[in-house]
């Protein structure tokens, strides 16, 4: 009787077993395939990405090589027949080839950056110094658009940034390039405020332009991300500038974001670190 009862008690044991062992290899046969379809989820986002980002990138080097096969052929066929003309040409053919390059760069450095190629040579810069050296490659084509460009520094005097100077200026570029490209009035502004935060500044860039939808404000840093208005607008790009921007402000250890109100304009804010005063850490 003692070895039946203790046989069904193995019996009873074993089933248990098998029962758990099943339950078991249900849950992660279900968190197999929940992880199975997240992956598959993500190749076919990065799938879209990426046939985006080569429908953008060939749409912006085929719109300048037409432009530029058209003027010199222009000039082939002899109708640039005055030195006026002639010049006119030719200016456009270089402003082309230098959109072309401008993009290349920008991809070349997008993939240094995100594949961790690239070297930051960080130093001390005092901030309006910094500034003005910045705006000073900017100031002809914000004046050729009729762009007032207003800039405010509330941080203390002599205070400098702890920065890639390169890096962080091309921050600049991309961030004001993308606010005078939206900038549908007559009269543009856009308004550059340095604010102290402690260890950090922040930066803030505002525009009158156009705008950004509520509900594309967020993706705006996303790689290759282009809002619908410029999808179909002449500005173009391939929606790399702002994440650039994000990468490089965040390898500096600061943060970006974005404000905006269809209509009235857009504010781009972000922060950087200050150079630490040594007599004053002692």
């Amino acid at each position: 009787m003692a070895i039946h009862i203790f046989v069904i008690c193995l019996v009873v044991l074993g089933l248990q077993n098998i029962i758990s062992i099943t339950i078991h290899k249900k849950r992660f046969s279900k968190q197999v395939d929940e992880l199975q379809k997240q992956l598959d989820e993500k190749k076919e986002e990065s799938e879209l990405v990426m046939r985006e980002m080569l429908s953008n990138i060939t749409h912006d080097l085929k719109t300048p090589l037409t432009a530029i096969r058209g003027y010199a052929q222009g000039i082939l066929d002899g109708v640039a027949a005055t030195p006026d003309r002639m010049n006119k040409y030719i200016s456009t053919i270089r402003n082309k080839a230098d959109d072309m390059a401008n993009l290349v760069n920008e991809l070349s450095l997008f993939a240094q950056i995100y594949n961790k190629e690239i070297e930051y040579k960080k130093g001390g810069v005092e901030i309006d110094e910094y500034i003005s050296r910045c705006m000073s490659n900017l100031s002809l084509d914000l004046e050729t658009r009729k762009i007032d460009f207003l800039y405010r520094n509330d941080v203390e005097k002599g205070t400098c940034l702890y920065i890639d100077e390169e890096k962080i200026k091309r921050v600049f570029y991309n961030v004001i390039g993308n606010a005078y490209k939206y900038i549908d009035k007559d009269l543009g502004m856009i308004f550059l405020h340095i604010e102290d935060a402690g260890k950090m500044v922040w930066v803030r860039i505002t525009d009158n332009g156009s705008g950004i939808e509520k509900d594309e404000l967020p993706l705006i840093f996303e790689r290759f991300y282009r809002t619908d208005s410029s999808r179909n607008s002449k500005t173009g790009g391939t929606g790399l500038g702002l994440a650039i921007a994000k990468k490089i402000i965040e390898d500096h250890g600061g943060q970006i974001y974005a404000e905006s109100e269809k209509g009235k304009g857009t504010k781009i804010s972000f922060s950087l670190p200050k150079k630490v005063d040594e007599k004053k850490k002692i």
